[in-house]
């Protein structure tokens, strides 16, 4: 379970980054369609995985082995801290284009 974890957690900040990329920064033009729906489609898996990750390790972490999920825990919550950033500088932007 360990290794799914890690394996979660590394996912959530890969997806995290591929959001970011696709709806913040733009540097592959992919196009409008495409950009909602692969942003979106990073921003959603990004979620899951991170907090599948959390789940694990916290389920896991009650067994008695904490020190091995802090880091697994650390890189789901950096990941949706930065989820969450995207969320609110995407919709700052679309409110001020009102």
């Amino acid at each position: 379970m360990l290794i799914v974890a890690r394996t979660l957690a590394v996912l959530s900040v890969l997806f995290t980054l591929m959001a970011i990329e696709i709806w913040g920064v733009q540097y592959l033009p992919i196009g409008f369609e495409a950009t909602l729906v692969l942003g979106g489609y990073a921003f959603w898996l990004g979620i899951m995985s991170a907090v599948s990750a959390v789940a694990i390790a916290v389920v896991r972490s009650r067994s008695g082995r904490r020190r091995e999920f802090s880091f697994i825990v650390l890189l789901s919550v950096v990941a949706l801290l930065g989820l969450a950033a995207l969320l609110c500088l995407v919709l700052i932007w679309q409110l001020s284009l009102q």
